[in-house]
């Protein structure tokens, strides 16, 4: 009997691992790269690993130059020392839920119902969760030309498809521009969009929505039959008296996402929030339920990784 043995030294080799998937073949956050160069650099030169003796001057993130609050640093001390902190409900604490409810009443006289809230690890988690949870695989999702650029890598991450939309002069996406890119798409017999991401005061243009301009591009989400995801974490960071607008105000579709790591100087502390409109509350709690256990393995927060030291 004769046995042949076929080792072929290129093409398929069913024994071996898969390589990068689909989803997860995508580009890489610049920003994060430049970050950890920076990081080594900084390092060496601390060491006396460099010829260089300069101070390195961390500019490639987006991060106040603060710690967070001293209110808070007791705060955290106090349930350190004191209590168990163990699990919590898939919402998040309900006495912080509570808080960020009046605090939209106090700054925009909003109403929102605490259980529309969910506390996520910092926003990139909450526009993960959104996006698995607000959208159908193939679903037509419309981003600025100019934007955050994960927005993007996300959303190739969980097999949406992005629809590049033109900022206008202002640097902006209004509802006008919005209606022109909904009738090109329908004139070209193209997909329609399904969801529209944008932050508000921008990153990384620094423009901002008024009022009547958050309004009209709610209400043409609303007639078009697209899911407005609007990333609100750069509230309060203006350098003028006017009030950012949120998009609660005008319709209550909106998936709004804001986080503690801007205004409150917590950018290491990953902890963000998300406010869902009622039909996708029960999806996005299940989905919660896993996606905050994996996510906080995955992006642990500063302290932790120190404390772990």
């Amino acid at each position: 009997m004769l046995l042949l043995v076929w080792a072929p030294s290129h093409g398929f080799n069913p024994a071996a691992p898969h390589g990068p998937s689909e989803r997860g073949n995508i580009p890489s956050f610049k920003v994060m790269d430049t970050f950890a160069r920076a990081v080594e650099i900084d390092r060496a030169v601390k060491a006396g690993e460099s010829d260089n003796t300069l101070p390195v001057l961390h500019c490639e993130v987006g991060q106040p130059q603060t710690g967070a609050p001293s209110t808070v640093v007791r705060s955290a001390c106090l349930h350190l020392q004191n209590d168990k902190l163990g699990y919590t409900s898939a919402e998040g604490v309900l006495e912080l839920r509570q808080k960020i409810s009046k605090h939209y009443k106090a700054k925009y006289d909003v109403e929102v119902d605490p259980q529309r809230i969910v506390v996520t690890t910092g926003s990139s988690a909450g526009f993960l969760l959104s996006f698995v949870g607000g959208f159908k695989r193939g679903d037509v999702i419309a981003v600025g030309s100019s934007g955050y650029p994960c927005y993007r890598n996300v959303c190739q991450s969980t097999e949406l498809t992005v629809d590049t939309i033109k900022l206008n002069d202002d640097y902006k996406i209004t509802a006008s521009t919005l209606r022109e890119r909904v009738n090109f798409r329908a004139a070209n017999n193209l997909p329609p969009i399904n969801g529209l991401i944008l932050s508000s005061p921008s990153n990384p243009t620094g423009a901002m929505l008024e009022a009547k301009e958050m309004k009209d591009l709610c209400e043409t989400c609303t007639e078009n039959g697209i899911r407005f995801i609007s990333d609100e974490i750069y509230h309060g960071i203006v350098y003028d008296k006017k009030v950012e607008a949120t998009a609660l105000k005008y319709t209550n579709n909106a998936i709004v996402i804001n986080s503690f790591s801007k205004y409150y100087s917590m950018s290491g502390w990953r902890l963000g929030w998300v406010v869902v409109p009622e039909d996708l509350g029960d999806c996005f709690n299940s989905l919660q339920q896993v996606i905050r256990q994996l996510w906080s393995m995955i992006n642990a927060n500063e302290a932790r990784k120190k404390s772990a030291i």
